[in-house]
């Protein structure tokens, strides 16, 4: 019998019977290990470089650079929360971002993407990518395809990449959508990869592999870890797509370390358990501020902000499994009274990141996407006065007051009635 997802991620890619019983898998920071012999380590390298007719080699490692103990066994966690065939770790969220993309595009693989994205993606694809040659393109919306294929002369991209819910914004994309016309355009010589940035909802709550993506990206700092005191990347999806991402993390060198990797295994154990609290507390959050600022000042991927959004709520009733702890929040005064509001909570920590157990808040437009231009930011809703809210697990009464306080400072900033 198939254990469920959160059975199945407990022990993923430990076995106690390895490490004299220990309920716990042990940490393994050596940079290097041993060889029984030379002829194993022969066969090792000659396979890890490509070598044509290499000796297959028996398991085991050579240099952490290449693959590690801990950092497998940690893989193993996140390929079982996405019931993907493999994944990769990263010493970052862009490192993940950035090696995947550079993996799967190239000069007659270009990348298109729909925005908005995290600010740090969108200056790869935009600055980064097209001094090394690659052609990036952004379409407005999944819908317009077609359309981009046409402006392009049939020129097929080697990438679709989109974020969804997206970072700060909200908006979804149906990931269903980009994979179907993926499939219809790829050939045998040209295969079309959908890369789907999960990182605001995470494994529990979203699953874009089952929408048809072959790449699922994350932030690994953000929920899976869990905690702001890692900083890490992932991808998974099929042994194809990671083979070739993991081939260039080998040589770009972007590998999370022995330590993070232990770490962010313990942290995925109580993933569900987190995001499942800290959804909650936001729900209490959401229908305070419904309240206190009026509905239209909020944004967040639950059903009934979406639908004073004007977003598609069956994109997130097909798609996603709850609305996730992430809040936008138009406050008034602009620039000031974002500021004020921001300066005036005590319970919601003034950081960058998202995803924790503390709650945060931050003012985007001149904090993580402070590199965006500015029409690419007006375009994308990021507002002077538009403030971003992690929920995390404090009690939901301690929150609301903190925010109600940080409101009336914010009105009274904009001379507005409290």
């Amino acid at each position: 019998m198939k254990k469920r997802l959160e059975t199945r991620a407990m022990f993923a890619g430990y076995r106690p019977q390895d490490a004299d019983m220990a309920v716990k898998p042990p940490m393994h920071p050596a940079s290097t290990f041993v060889f029984p012999d030379a002829r194993t380590g022969a066969a090792h390298m000659e396979t890890a470089y490509g070598v044509e007719g290499a000796e297959t080699p028996p398991d085991g490692f050579i240099y952490s650079r290449l693959g590690n103990p801990t950092l497998r066994m940690a893989e193993a966690r996140l390929a079982a929360w996405d019931d993907s065939e493999d994944a990769a770790l990263f010493a970052s969220g862009m490192a993940a971002i950035s090696t995947t993309l550079l993996a799967w595009s190239g000069a007659d693989r270009p990348v298109w993407f729909v925005g908005p994205l995290y600010g740090g993606s969108h200056h790869f694809l935009e600055d980064v990518l097209p001094d090394m040659g690659r052609t990036v393109t952004e379409i407005e919306s999944l819908e317009g395809l077609d359309h981009a294929l046409h402006a392009t002369e049939g020129k097929l991209p080697g990438i679709i990449y989109l974020e969804t819910p997206a970072n700060p914004t909200m908006q979804l994309q149906r990931i269903r959508t980009a994979a179907e016309w993926a499939a219809t355009h790829s050939t045998s010589d040209h295969r079309i990869l959908v890369m789907v940035d999960n990182t605001y909802l995470g494994p529990v709550l979203q699953r874009p592999l089952e929408e048809g993506a072959d790449v699922v990206l994350y932030s690994a700092t953000k929920y899976l870890g869990g905690h702001s005191d890692l900083i890490a990347g992932g991808a998974s999806g099929s042994a194809e797509a990671m083979g070739k991402v993991k081939e260039f993390r080998t040589f770009l060198g972007g590998m999370l370390d022995p330590h993070s990797a232990w770490m962010l295994a313990r942290s995925m154990e109580t993933l569900h358990v987190r995001v499942e609290r800290q959804q909650e507390n936001a729900g209490h959050l959401l229908a305070h501020l419904r309240e206190l600022c009026g509905p239209e000042a909020i944004r967040s991927a639950w059903k009934e902000d979406l639908t004073t959004m004007g977003e598609d709520i069956s994109i997130a009733e097909q798609q996603q499994r709850g609305g996730g702890s992430m809040i936008g929040l138009t406050v008034p005064g602009g620039r000031e009274g974002a500021f004020a509001f921001l300066d005036a909570l005590t319970v919601f920590k003034l950081a960058v990141s998202l995803g924790s157990t503390e709650s945060l808040a931050e003012h985007p437009a001149s904090m993580t996407h402070a590199g965006v231009p500015a029409e690419a930011k007006v375009r994308m809703g990021i507002t002077e006065g538009f403030v971003r809210l992690s929920v995390g697990l404090e009690h939901p009464e301690d929150l609301k007051e903190d925010v109600a306080h940080a409101w009336k400072v914010a009105c009274e900033v904009a001379n507005l009635p409290v």
